[in-house]
């Protein structure tokens, strides 16, 4: 010992290395690493890694990141489009300076998989899939019965494939020349798309007895009327219906004035379209905006474009007017108690009004056709009965997507089909699994969600996550598991849009981030959950228990010099290291 003198005081100060006092003896609790859920996974209904490929941006593996996406989603520059990205919804960076732009970095990686040759898909199954239905469920399901090793085609009732993703979205947000390439890099993988083709109708169901294993996706595309006084006024129409002759490339005469009735995706896109063909559009919802399900971005870009949104009004009735112009009757709402859907529910108020206006497009929502299905399969409440893997009691047939009454978003539809795929491969597996066989089929779903709410993993299913090597666990990040101190301010990139508050053609409007943009967008990422290897865990560490490894965990810990101080697990940025009773 030597004598060290402050202030007066001799204080005895130790020359040996920290190393020579195992300190580990002192604790009752310790610091471990593992994987939480980011809550960016958890939303996502198609079930992509979205923290994972945001990480691997951030360590500039662009291909790798591609990679990752594709292995969940069959066509990112199409989501990165149109999806309204629940994902971010959810980020953790909201809570410092808004939340990552997933949706345009999803897009950059789409767009480079886009540039892309495909190799098609080794058959190494047996069995036959059958798919009824190219919108995102069945392109989803086919897509992923592929890549497991299956003999896959579609059916389609158009003339071309891509159900409501051709047929009710416009050019303005999906061009078409993005449509086609992803569907045809499907082609590629070795789908092979039978169209106009209407299964129940121009081909029996029972001529699809060659497949093994048959996967319902036709979405919804009735319209459902209004049941109103009038409504039959041939300046009445349905607004999927107006947005297919749309996008068929017609360009029907809409007059001056338009009015467009609902609160919806189609209720927005028909707005925006009828905008492009000349007319002065208003958009008439019985809620507020607060209520209204569309996209916030697409409501905000209707109104950019010189769309009038008008709240709290519901048609009650439709007059006939001179030289085909229509009266629509209008009465005021109040919002009263929340209904089934959780919003607040219109009330009538008594007050009404009328406008006379050229065309009045319904967008209020469609219902499934499900006459034409096989006698096997059960309806309830309006959708095909199927559980979550899409099995349906006649267990040849599994359904997912909008007929199947599952959310009716594009993202949900891409689950859905996912899911059947996994619920297809299930049984094949486990029928062919033996003790030879290194097969394994996992007991619990659970094992493949991405979160207690999430959708599931493919990469779990088939063993092959090329990220990360540990158990999944439930716990989802919040804001408080993270420490913000760590990190710095980065303003969020905005998409880019072209000026001018009129629509005057049909080119994609949202130009999205530039690579470098998108580069950028991706290094935002807190990567919430997951170890990074920002080493501030070592670096904080007062007792050297913590250094570098390799593996699963980019750390590891010396239980002989740690003392469960809890330094480490308070200092990192992500949540990544929690404490645990010694023992446990």
């Amino acid at each position: 010992m030597s004598e060290l003198r402050l202030e007066g005081k001799d204080l005895p100060v130790s020359r040996t290395t920290t190393l020579g006092n195992r300190t580990g003896s002192w604790k009752y609790i310790r610091p471990v690493y593992h994987d939480r859920v980011a809550p960016c996974n958890q939303k996502c209904p198609v079930g992509i890694d979205i923290e994972a490929y945001l990480n691997l941006l951030r360590e500039d593996r662009l291909e790798e990141a591609v990679d990752l996406l594709l292995r969940e989603n069959p066509i990112p520059a199409i989501t990165g489009r149109v999806c309204d990205h629940p994902c971010e919804t959810a980020c953790n960076r909201r809570e410092l300076d808004g939340a990552v732009a997933i949706h345009a970095v999803e897009r950059m990686l789409g767009d480079q998989a886009l540039t892309r040759r495909v190799a098609a898909s080794p058959v190494t199954q047996r069995e036959q899939i059958g798919v009824v239905g190219s919108g995102p469920a069945g392109l989803a399901c086919a897509y992923h019965r592929n890549r497991l090793g299956y003999a896959v085609t579609v059916f389609e009732a158009a003339d071309e494939p891509g159900g409501m993703l051709r047929l009710g979205i416009p050019e303005f947000r999906l061009p078409r020349a993005v449509l086609d390439r992803q569907l045809e890099q499907l082609r590629e993988l070795g789908i092979k798309f039978v169209c106009g083709t209407r299964i129940g109708k121009d081909l029996d169901w029972s001529l699809l007895a060659s497949f093994d294993v048959v996967f319902i996706g036709t979405g919804a595309h009735l319209a459902r009327p209004l049941g109103l006084a009038g409504e039959d006024h041939p300046a009445v129409r349905q607004g999927l219906e107006f947005l297919q002759e749309v996008n068929a490339g017609g360009r029907p005469d809409v007059g001056r004035k338009v009015i467009v009735i609902g609160g919806g995706n189609t209720a927005m896109d028909c707005a925006r379209t009828a905008r492009r063909l000349g007319a002065e559009v208003t958009v008439a919802y019985r809620r507020t905006r607060e209520e209204m399900p569309a996209i916030r971005e697409e409501i905000a870009d209707a109104e950019r474009e010189g769309i009038t949104l008008e709240f709290l009004v519901a048609p009650v009735g439709f007059g006939d007017d001179s030289e085909g112009v229509v009266d629509i009757v209008f009465e005021r709402m109040v919002l009263g108690e929340p209904d089934a859907s959780g919003r607040r529910a219109p009330v009538p108020t008594g007050a009404r009004f009328e406008h006379a206006v050229d065309l009045v497009l319904l967008a209020t929502g469609e219902s499934a056709s499900l006459e034409a299905l096989p006698p096997s399969v059960q309806v309830y409440r309006g959708s095909i009965a199927a559980d979550r893997l899409g099995a349906t009691a006649e267990g040849r047939y599994f359904s997912g997507g909008d007929v199947a009454g599952h959310d009716r978003t594009g993202a949900h539809a891409l689950g859905a089909g996912k899911r059947a795929a996994i619920g297809i491969d299930r049984p094949l597996r486990a029928q062919r699994a033996s003790a030879a066989s290194p097969e394994a089929v996992p007991a619990e779903l659970a094992a493949l969600s991405l979160g207690p709410q999430g959708n599931l993993s493919m990469t779990r299913w088939r063993h092959d996550d090329p990220v990360r090597r540990v158990a999944p666990v439930d716990e989802v990040v919040s804001p408080e598991l993270l420490n913000l101190t760590h990190f710095e301010p980065a303003e969020r990139h905005a998409d880019h849009k072209p000026n001018g508050a009129a629509a005057t053609t049909f080119a994609e409007v949202n130009l999205g981030l530039t690579r470098n943009e998108a580069l950028a967008e991706a290094k935002r990422c807190f990567n919430c959950g997951v170890c990074n290897g920002c080493e501030l865990c070592l670096i904080y560490c007062a007792d050297v228990a913590i250094r570098r490894a390799t593996g699963a965990y980019r750390f590891e810990i010396d239980l002989e010099y740690c003392k469960g101080c809890g330094v480490c697990a308070e200092e990192c940025p992500r949540g990544a290291i929690s404490m645990t009773r010694e023992g446990l």
